[in-house]
């Protein structure tokens, strides 16, 4: 039973089919157990707690300093110059709602924007699966929230701003969340530590 942590022999496992009295030959699912037989004359040992394992709440800190290359999108009417006015998007995948945008660097003709800017984005994390856990409802008509998992990935993109028409995509990065590490004590105080770490 690898999902809760517990080394079984497969010969140890039990599975029994699983039936309806109005279907009786027609296999509902079935039921993977096991079953501990203890002597009388030894205590027994402490149960084994099965639960499935709860979310821990997280804050991933990121700073935007730079960006270098950046496409140049927008032409100078005036000049014919190529330039870009780059802003930085993110979010961790599967809480889009909670997009985060750096400020813009207008008018950047080398395809350099200088931002150092902060997004801080809280969630609730499992750590041994690398899974990202949302609650929410899974349909507009449905009336309890479900919980939903997907890989810890966060998301930025870097998008030209601008004023009159719509915004231009311009890249995207996806990087895979690492495993999150307690910091060593020295750089617990440093607030701005890049790395994955418990609130």
């Amino acid at each position: 039973m690898p999902d809760f942590g517990i080394q079984l022999v497969p010969e140890h496992v039990e599975i029994r089919p699983l039936y309806h009295p109005r279907s009786p030959g027609l296999l509902q699912g079935s039921l993977h157990m096991w079953i501990d037989i203890f002597p009388r004359d030894v205590p027994a040992p402490p149960p084994v707690d099965i639960k499935p394992r709860q979310p821990i709440s997280y804050e991933l800190r990121v700073v935007i300093w730079n960006t270098e290359d950046v496409v140049l999108d927008d032409v100078n009417p005036l000049t014919g110059e190529m330039s870009s006015d780059i802003y930085v998007k993110s979010w961790v995948k599967g809480l889009e709602h909670d997009k985060q945008e750096t400020d813009v660097h207008f008018n950047s003709l080398t395809g350099e924007g200088n931002f150092n800017w902060r997004f801080v984005f809280r969630f609730d994390y499992l750590p041994t699966e690398r899974e990202v856990s949302v609650r929410r409802r899974p349909g507009p008509f449905a009336l309890e929230e479900a919980e939903f998992r997907q890989p810890a990935v966060l998301v930025l993109q870097v998008w030209d701003y601008d004023h009159i028409s719509a915004n231009d995509f311009l890249a995207i990065a996806l990087l895979s969340l690492p495993h999150p590490q307690p910091l060593p004590p020295a750089l617990a105080s440093v607030p701005w530590f890049p790395t994955l770490t418990q609130p």
